[in-house]
């Protein structure tokens, strides 16, 4: 239980060392990054462009699993909030 309690403050206290408000506080303001944008910066994908009603026609006469992958091309992935990072970083030890 203390672990976990310990493991809890390190984890509050690392996200919110990161923030810049708390950065410019502490008079530390040129240290301070955008985690979010470094991070998004470093596992930024290439959009992927949706699929056309075109292209699905073309590809529907090939490839049975096409409706699948015209479906998939028009999905979101949602953005991961901070709370959600944070449980993450609690449970795997990793930092997205």
């Amino acid at each position: 239980m203390k672990s976990l309690l310990v493991m809890l403050l390190i984890g509050i206290c690392a996200v919110g060392v990161r923030t810049p408000e708390i950065m410019q506080a502490i008079g530390m303001a040129g240290a301070a990054q955008d985690p979010v944008k470094s991070v998004s910066a470093m596992t930024a994908r290439p959009a992927q462009k949706p699929m056309t009603a075109t292209e699905f026609a073309e590809l529907s006469k090939t490839d049975p699993n096409a409706y699948q992958k015209f479906i998939n091309s028009h999905q979101q992935q949602p953005e991961r909030g901070e709370v959600d990072k944070l449980m993450n970083f609690l449970a795997k030890g990793k930092f997205e």
